[in-house]
């Protein structure tokens, strides 16, 4: 588990209609994680949200879009 490969991830899913479409199934933590793993990606909730936290503060990118992975990092408790 890593921040480089939560950083990865959160790159490829922010110009990936595809990849975001993946998640629109998905029903919990467990399951997101389990999905990023197949994909190749192998982070924490912790991790991810740490990753996503300092993309926001430095390149003013927010997680409150409405569709696709944004929604997940919005409406769950990872930590």
């Amino acid at each position: 588990m890593s921040l480089e490969s939560a950083q990865r991830f959160l790159e490829a899913v922010a110009y990936d209609d595809n990849l975001r479409e993946k998640f629109n199934a998905v029903q919990n933590p467990d399951e997101f994680l389990r999905l990023t793993e197949q994909l190749g990606y192998s982070f924490t909730g912790e991790e991810l949200m740490s990753i996503a936290k300092e993309q926001g503060e430095s390149k003013g990118i927010t997680t409150r879009r409405t569709t696709g992975v944004w929604r997940w990092l919005r409406q769950i408790n990872w930590i």
